[in-house]
């Protein structure tokens, strides 16, 4: 997911490529999406946690500055896990990263853990 689709031009006397740009934007956004597989990591403020102790809902702060909020689904069946969470990103676009359902084995260790998906 590109942030813009760039074309070739020359700004400043500086030649810019729109392949280097969208390599970019991808760097960008590879990074963006390692920030959400640590959610915690970007918590600002208040974190609301469900009675075992997984947060479940927190505002949180970007490094470049842009809020967003965080919500998660903990697990039922394994009491102080999470399920599933989603964590956005003001701007333009809005951005919201969802780590979708994990599976788990009889010992509640994480056996699938599908890719971050962004919107």
């Amino acid at each position: 997911m590109a942030l813009e689709d760039w074309a070739d031009g020359v700004i400043g006397n500086t030649p810019l490529s729109a392949a280097r740009l969208n390599e970019r934007d991808d760097a960008i956004n590879d990074a963006l999406v390692q920030l959400a597989r640590t959610p915690e990591a970007l918590f600002s403020g208040s974190v609301i946690r469900d009675s075992n102790g997984v947060p479940t809902s927190a505002q949180v702060k970007w490094p470049d500055g842009a809020t967003g909020v965080y919500s998660a689904t903990p697990s039922v069946t394994w009491p102080g896990a999470t399920n599933s969470y989603a964590i956005t990103k003001t701007g333009t676009p809005v951005l919201t990263f969802t780590q979708p359902a994990v599976t788990r084995d009889s010992n509640g260790d994480v056996t699938t853990r599908p890719a971050i998906t962004v919107t």
